[in-house]
């Protein structure tokens, strides 16, 4: 006899049981972590368009939610001002199932090393009812070589007000997005295009860096006040 698995059985059951008002649903979202009643948990979250190694993935996930310690608030945030939602590694472009409506904060009390303070997830109001947003991954199809760490580095007197536009490729996708304060960071990808570093401050001393798995390709001479430093690929 052919076994059902129980990760099926929860993605099959109905939701009869999501909220239509937000108060309803923070009171259901903690008392499912309180109780670490995974099924529960996991039957909030919106999974259309998902695989089944996504919904795998977010099975294996979720138990995160009851290491840490007692519950002391939950509550809406909205989401982060300029915050990216796709991310693309390794010829996969990961992305929310349904765009978020906004957060959910969870404090907790602290709970041991291994325990977190806070966490949290992605929520959404589809046709007036209440759900938990997870990731959908869709493969890109790309053939190439495996994306590396890419780093950019800001240093130097005044690097908190500078701005950074960067160009750069991911899995043969390219991208763009402007940094700032302090304007560093690091992602997957295939190599920088580009880079350009703005200071509008005359207080200013800085030198930009690139690197690529660890390996500085990149370090330009410091920029003094005003101006811009540029970076482009092969050149």
């Amino acid at each position: 006899m052919k076994k059902v698995f129980p990760l099926l059985l929860v993605f099959l059951l109905p939701k009869l049981a999501l909220a239509d008002t937000g108060e309803e649903f923070l009171a259901n979202y903690r008392r499912a972590i309180e109780q670490k009643d995974k099924a529960k948990l996991l039957s909030f979250y919106y999974t259309d368009g998902c695989s089944e190694a996504d919904k795998k993935m977010l099975e294996a996930v979720v138990g995160f939610h009851f290491s840490n310690g007692k519950i002391t608030d939950v509550k809406f945030e909205s989401n982060s001002e300029g915050k990216s939602f796709v991310n693309i590694v390794n010829g996969k472009k990961y992305e929310p199932t349904y765009p978020p409506s906004g957060q959910i904060k969870v404090t907790c009390a602290p709970a041991g090393e291994n325990g977190m303070t806070s966490g949290g997830d992605g929520y959404a109001v589809i046709n007036g009812k209440y759900y938990l947003i997870t990731t959908k991954s869709t493969d890109l199809g790309w053939s190439g070589p495996k994306d590396k760490t890419l780093t950019f580095v800001v240093m130097g007197k005044g690097m908190e007000k500078m701005k950074v536009d960067a160009r750069w490729n991911t899995s043969g996708v390219d991208q763009e997005k402007i940094f700032s304060n302090p304007p560093s960071c690091n992602f997957p990808g295939q190599y920088f295009e580009s880079i350009t570093a703005t200071s509008t401050e005359d207080d200013t001393d800085v030198t930009l860096s690139i690197l690529e798995d660890g390996k500085q390709i990149y370090d330009s001479q410091p920029l003094k006040g005003k101006g811009t430093i540029e970076y482009k690929r092969g050149k």
